[in-house]
């Protein structure tokens, strides 16, 4: 007589293994968003620390490739293919935007001319909330990490509620930053406004993109356990 337990627990071996490789995105990201902390607070190097993240991004994207190759050409369950994928997508996508900033981050700081007091003050402060940010998103990637290696459903649900109160708590800084960019438009340059309102809509993505996985992740191990 066939074991139907032993099928499942076979079949569940591909998944188990593609979620254990996604952790390296989790240590990737964490790296990323230190390298942008420090980039947020530095005043010169600004071109070293973006090279650094560039190669974070580059290791993401051989990852992201190893990782489909091994959904495709593995013994995936054909109806989780899709979301193992898009979960690699999101994780690649994040520590892509964390290159983008830091991009950004770049350029404003070569950006001298027209800055008052009032831009000086909205920047420093603004840099003070994104740093802020990335602290969710450090945590909320470590979060991800343990639901990844979790075999209990209800320690998984658990992880999720936790990123969820990250994701919500970042929601609040990036409303209230928001408000205040407004309400001192018209004393900043139009480049300071898109600036810190493109960087902290990123910020929020990447915060965003946590959540998204851990939704994803629990329904593969729900699928895995039925």
């Amino acid at each position: 007589m066939v074991n139907v337990s032993f099928l499942k627990r076979l079949l569940s071996v591909g998944e188990k293994n593609v979620l254990n490789q996604l952790t390296e995105f989790t240590d990737l990201g964490g790296e990323a968003s230190d390298l942008l902390k420090i980039m947020l607070s530095a005043e010169d190097s600004l071109d070293q620390l973006n090279d650094e993240i560039r190669e974070v991004e580059r290791n993401g994207d051989d990852v992201a490739i190893r990782v489909k190759r091994d959904i495709t050409g593995g013994a995936i369950s054909s109806n989780l293919m899709e979301n193992l994928v898009t979960v690699t997508e999101t994780f690649d996508d994040i520590i892509d935007k964390a290159y983008f900033i830091s991009r950004e981050l770049r350029r404003m700081n070569l950006y001298h001319r027209e800055r008052n007091d009032t831009a000086i003050d909205l920047i420093g402060s603004s840099y003070e909330i994104f740093s802020r940010m990335l602290d969710l998103i450090k945590e909320a990637l470590s979060y991800v990490k343990r639901m990844l290696k979790a075999s209990d459903i209800d320690i998984m649900r658990g992880i999720r509620e936790d990123i969820e109160v990250l994701e919500e708590k970042g929601d609040e800084l990036k409303d209230d930053l928001i408000d205040e960019i407004y309400r001192v438009a018209d004393s900043i340059s139009y480049l300071v406004f898109t600036h810190l309102t493109g960087v902290v809509h990123k910020i929020d993505d990447m915060l965003d993109g946590c959540e998204d996985i851990s939704d994803l992740v629990l329904t593969i191990n729900l699928s895995l356990t039925k």
